[in-house]
């Protein structure tokens, strides 16, 4: 195995990923909406009182676009990584006109059978210094080799949801051809095995997929518009292990599999996603929101 494809566990933990900010300007909420086929008043109407509010997903935009991780041996572009799952916490809405500065460091580093599994955590913070959100994204990066000790991610802990003997709905979205160029374009998170052939083939995929983060970012838009009346302000945390790959062109089926109320009266729901041929796209789904008012 070459090289390009070690990944070092030798990362000092005072350090992580550089700086990074963006402006939430219009152009980017209606955008980033527009790639998951949102078409929420929220993220779209800018003459509404308060102005925009941007998709809670809008964070794995900032994550990809400031990946620059200097102590890291291997670079993101150096070992195809796919995406394995996420726990994104928020502590408020992303609002237009915010500057939204991001940073991260690697909390995990292990040996799995498809390559090294690398966990990464991001915070989100306002121009006063202000937590916005937290980000725990794990990845697997394909066919790398993991040198030094491993290093295991503290696991997410997760509020208990009462299942229902069967799911309390069952609705599909549908992933047109295109949605993988689109979300690349409009998100602004580029990987060619998302768009293009040849590279998917030669990461030893069977074909072009959704990325992970838009299967995800659809479900919860979903949710969000199902569940919470389309009021993403409510959102405070989402949940989500990838399993099966998405293919373009099919249906995928998420199912709400339970609800319940904690004792500060948020709302959390379980929920898993299938593929068209029934596999498990997204599993052990968890969305908390603030209660309505």
């Amino acid at each position: 195995m070459s090289t390009e494809r070690i990944v070092s566990s030798d990362i000092p933990q005072s350090h992580g990923t550089v700086a990074t900010s963006f402006e939430l300007t219009t152009r980017r909420i209606q955008a980033y909406a527009a790639s998951v086929g949102d078409t929420n008043p929220h993220y779209f109407d800018d003459m509404r009182d308060g102005g925009l509010i941007g998709h809670p997903f809008l964070a794995f935009s900032f994550q990809w676009n400031s990946r620059v991780n200097p102590d890291r041996k291997s670079s993101p572009s150096s070992v195809v990584g796919v995406h394995a799952w996420t726990d994104l916490r928020l502590e408020r809405p992303f609002r237009e006109g915010d500057v939204i500065t991001i940073q991260g460091e690697t909390i995990g580093l292990e040996q799995a059978r498809p390559g090294v599994l690398l966990v990464d955590r991001y915070w989100l913070t306002d121009t006063s210094g202000a937590l916005v959100a937290e980000l725990d994204n794990g990845s697997i990066m394909l066919g790398g080799t993991l040198e030094g000790d491993p290093k295991p991610a503290p696991a997410s802990v997760l509020p208990e949801v009462e299942m229902a003997a069967e799911p309390l709905w069952i609705e599909d979205i549908f992933v047109p051809g295109d949605a993988a160029q689109i979300y690349t374009e409009c998100a602004q998170i580029y990987n060619p095995i998302h768009t293009e052939r040849r590279a998917a083939l030669a990461a030893g995929l069977p074909d072009i997929m959704l990325h992970g983060s838009a299967t995800q970012a659809m479900v919860m838009s979903k949710l969000v518009n199902r569940e919470l009346s389309g009021d993403p302000t409510r959102v405070q945390r989402f949940y989500a292990q990838n399993r099966a790959m998405v293919m373009l062109d099919t249906n995928i089926t998420v199912r709400c599999l339970g609800e319940s109320t904690l004792t500060d009266g948020s709302r959390v729901f379980q929920f898993d996603t299938r593929t068209a041929t029934g596999e498990a796209a997204l599993d052990r789904g968890v969305l908390v929101a603030n209660s309505a008012g």
